[in-house]
């Protein structure tokens, strides 16, 4: 059976599956809820540290207050922030608000009274875009239908994930000089701020998730890709590096020149159905490899800029459906 007479189901996709950044986003992705969970823990305890009120009620209200005042704030800036991404790229966005909740964490770790706590959380959330900004991005790199579901499928897995480790976190470490005597001493810094250390420990958690997406991650925005990236350049030569060592570059080009030879039997015919027009830089979309549309390649001699696309206003971006589904997960938080 020759390849124009096959299913739509055995044929094979054009593009292969983009591991390697969806797990770098990923990682970037799971500091937010561990950031974000930790302190479920303990912030009942650290209200009432605060010494404001001997009401229990008073407390439980000055907890959710805390709590979720990081919420409120990403919520309140989220618009803010998926329009910058579309004028700045979604790289540096995404580096922000990794930024702004490592910051947000070491302040609220030595947060001694309830308005600075208040403060940290509301400079956490206010600062992170990355919700409708990660979800564009897997967008913008998965442009293969049959990849999609998959793909859309791991943001929520790895949101869980750090939804699990947070909560570990926050109440493993929280007041070490009472809980681990033998290794904490009184009369210390973690003794005077009790809900520092496991602050610390998310903050390193959100430096290895920079770290991870300034060396690693892909601008994905077709006008602001073709910039130079020094973080991904250098990235890439520490990835070179690494491969010669452990002798794998040898591995992916055997494994590039096989996707090259296959490519003509792929491109033989484009399947019918569906297919995504706008692509990353990295991954270009598959309509494009027919033959009525050649593929986008911009060329060294071309220096006439990227055409530049109007961002939608907030009319068409809030549409009835999009505000419904809005509600309806506001109702289920």
């Amino acid at each position: 059976m020759s390849l124009r007479q096959r299913p739509r189901s055995a044929t094979v996709s054009q593009a292969p599956f983009p591991y390697q950044q969806l797990f770098i986003l990923a990682l970037c992705r799971i500091c937010e809820p561990i950031a974000f969970m930790s302190i479920f823990p303990y912030i009942y305890f650290m209200i009432t540290s605060f010494q404001i009120t001997n009401d229990e009620d008073q407390i439980g209200l000055y907890a959710g207050l805390v709590t979720s005042a990081f919420a409120f704030a990403e919520f309140s800036t989220g618009v803010f922030w998926g329009r910058l991404s579309d004028r700045i790229g979604r790289k540096p966005v995404l580096m922000i608000g990794l930024v702004g909740t490592l910051i947000s964490m070491l302040v609220f770790g030595f947060a001694s009274s309830l308005p600075v706590a208040l403060l940290a959380r509301a400079l956490g959330g206010a600062l992170n875009g990355n919700i409708g900004v990660l979800q564009t991005t897997v967008a913008e790199i998965v442009t293969e239908k049959e990849h999609q579901p998959s793909a859309y499928a791991i943001m929520p897995f790895v949101w869980s994930l750090g939804s699990i480790l947070g909560p570990l976190i926050g109440g493993a470490l929280a007041e070490p000089c009472k809980n681990y005597p033998g290794l904490f001493s009184r009369w210390t810094l973690f003794q005077t701020y009790p809900y520092l250390l496991p602050n610390i420990v998310c903050a390193v958690v959100l430096v290895f998730g920079i770290l991870i997406g300034i060396l690693f991650l892909e601008e994905t925005h077709q006008e602001k890709g073709y910039r130079r990236d020094i973080g991904l350049e250098a990235g890439r030569k520490i990835q070179s590096l690494f491969n010669k060592r452990t002798g794998l570059e040898s591995f992916n080009k055997l494994q590039d020149a096989s996707f090259e030879e296959s490519r003509p039997l792929l491109e033989d015919e484009a399947p019918p159905g569906y297919r995504t027009t706008e692509g990353s830089p990295r991954y270009p979309s598959s309509r494009s490899l027919s033959p009525a549309a050649p593929p986008y390649t911009r060329s060294a001699l071309d220096t006439r800029p990227p055409r530049k696309t109007v961002a939608p206003s907030i009319q068409t971006a809030f549409t009835r459906p999009v505000v419904i589904h809005i509600i309806g997960y506001g109702i289920l938080a």
